[in-house]
């Protein structure tokens, strides 16, 4: 476990890893988490680690295509597993007003799932994200097409298609599916008032797995900021998703999850953010077929302190509640810390 560590670190040392003239850009990021118990009830493991690693490059490959490498180092379970993430091929001049990319990559749905765990402004997923994309997120190989309609405001569509052998965050071959894994997301920006802007998305997922497990996701993205002489002044982030498990034959199961994220900046460097997490499986029946109320809400406050867009250190307290009615409520109560930084040059994302 830890020779894969020391081989990460080393191979970013390496003299190699240094601006190559054609255009080549490396940079490695390191994400420390440390998760500990806020009461004797609390599943927390008290103990602060690297929970991920990551070297990504990036490069123009000539005058019409990009390409995208990145390769991780996370933990699991307790044990350090290093792996391929993403590698691709992109490029927005192939195609008037498109942008395709072909390879590995994380399916371009919602907010989270589009940019890596170390750049979301909380430290751990939301409970409707880890249920429905798994704690990182949704990770597969195919092929994806973008379009910005020739409108006089922003309209995005984006379509995409990958194998479906496996869903999520995977470390096996999977089978091949019956249907493989097909999305879309239909995204508008629009002003707000005080130099803010707001962007706003649909998204539609589906899969039928090798057991003809059908798998449908609807859901609604939502991200606003308001700026103030370049500083991110105020945010609120918000995704809402219902998905509909139908095996073959059998009878469907209908979860709903959403959260939403307000953040205030005090300044340049300190951000307070509270995010409100909520999740329900709306099909659940007891023995006698009846209806059973059920939900999981939390609620975590989180304190962010960024020195700089290359060092961000966090400290969150996390409150869960999970309520069923014929059973008694249980509470999670846990305090979280999190430490990245990244050393390199860094790919800019989208708002």
């Amino acid at each position: 476990m830890q020779f894969r560590w020391l081989m990460m670190a080393g191979f970013i040392s390496s003299p190699v890893w240094a601006q190559d003239p054609s255009g080549l850009k490396i940079s490695a990021s390191v994400d420390l988490v440390g998760s500990y118990k806020a009461d004797q009830k609390s599943t927390a493991e008290d103990k602060f680690a690297p929970r991920e690693a990551e070297i990504i490059l990036t490069a123009p490959i000539d005058a019409t295509f990009d390409g995208m490498l990145s390769f991780a180092a996370h933990q699991e379970e307790g044990e350090a597993v290093s792996e391929l993430h993403e590698a691709y091929i992109r490029s927005s001049r192939l195609i008037p007003r498109s942008n395709i990319r072909a390879g590995q990559f994380f399916l371009g749905l919602g907010r989270l799932n589009r940019l890596h765990r170390h750049e979301w402004p909380i430290i751990v997923a939301p409970k409707v994200h880890e249920a429905f994309f798994g704690e990182e997120g949704a990770l597969d190989s195919g092929i994806e097409y973008s379009y910005l309609a020739p409108l006089p405001f922003f309209l995005e569509t984006t379509l995409g298609v990958t194998n479906g052998f496996t869903y999520g965050h995977a470390h096996d071959e999977g089978e091949k599916p019956k249907k493989p894994t097909h999305y879309a997301r239909i995204a508008t920006y629009f002003d707000l008032p005080a130099q803010g802007g707001a962007q706003i998305a649909l998204n539609y997922l589906s899969r039928t797995d090798a057991e003809s497990t059908t798998t449908t996701l609807t859901g609604l993205d939502f991200t606003a900021k308001w700026r103030e002489a370049g500083v991110l002044q105020y945010l609120v982030q918000s995704e809402i998703w219902h998905r509909t498990l139908t095996p073959d034959g059998g009878t469907s199961e209908e979860t709903l999850g959403a959260y939403v994220l307000p953040q205030y900046a005090f300044d340049a460097q300190l951000s307070l953010g509270i995010l409100i997490d909520y999740l329900s499986v709306l099909s659940l029946k007891d023995a006698a077929g009846n209806t059973v109320d059920n939900s999981i809400l939390g609620v975590v406050p989180t304190l962010t302190y960024k020195a700089s867009e290359f060092s961000t250190l966090r400290v969150a307290y996390n409150h869960s509640q999970t309520q069923r009615e014929d059973q008694a409520d249980s509470t999670e109560k846990r305090l979280e810390l999190q430490a990245t930084f990244i050393m390199g040059a860094h790919p800019a994302h989208d708002f």
